[in-house]
C-alpha cells in the first residue's frame, strides 16, 4: 500500500510524500482498534470492570485485555478506580 502525504517544511513550504505502509503492521493496527474499541464499549456500557469480566464479555485473552488496557491507559482513556473480587477495576476516565 502507499499512501500520499503532505509535510511541512521548516521553511513553510509543503512536500509530497509517499510512504510505503506495511501491510501487516497496518492489519495489526487496525486489529488493535477493534479490539480497543471493544473494551471501551464494555466498560462504557457496563461501568467499571476487572479483566476477567471483560475477557468474558469481549472473548479477549486476559493477556491482551491487560495489554490494551495498559495502553489506553497510557492514552488517558481508562484507569484503575477501585478493586473487586480481588482484581482492580477499570473505567472511563472523564475528559
Amino acid at each position: 500500500m502507499v499512501v500520499s502525504c503532505s509535510l511541512r517544511l521548516k521553511d513553510g513550504s509543503m512536500s509530497e510524500k509517499k510512504r510505503k505502509i506495511d501491510e501487516a503492521k497496518a492489519r495489526a493496527m487496525a486489529e488493535y482498534r477493534k479490539e480497543r474499541g471493544l473494551i471501551l464499549k464494555e466498560i462504557k456500557s457496563r461501568g467499571p470492570l476487572t479483566i476477567p469480566e471483560i475477557s468474558k464479555a469481549t472473548g479477549l485473552q486476559e493477556s491482551n485485555v491487560f495489554r490494551h488496557l495498559t495502553a489506553l491507559g497510557q492514552f488517558g482513556k481508562v484507569g484503575i478506580v477501585g478493586e473487586k473480587e480481588g482484581y482492580v477495576t477499570y473505567a472511563l476516565i472523564k475528559e
